[in-house]
């Protein structure tokens, strides 16, 4: 019989050049909107304040 394993959640990650964020499983090597290979910086939220999901809206620059 098959384990059933839940699937690992994917994460919001964020370049810390150009701000862009994507969601996946890891970081991608190289940013998808300013070309650079940058540090992307994992804002997943895990706090009660933002719901659990997607992005901590904390974390959002101001429009």
């Amino acid at each position: 019989m098959a384990e059933n394993k839940p699937a690992l959640p994917e994460n919001t990650w964020k370049c810390s050049n150009c701000g862009n964020t994507v969601v996946q499983l890891a970081p991608p090597q190289t940013c998808p909107v300013c070309k650079q290979t940058c540090e992307f910086l994992n804002v997943t939220c895990y706090q009660p304040e933002c719901g659990f999901t997607g992005m901590d809206n904390r974390l959002k620059p101001a429009k």
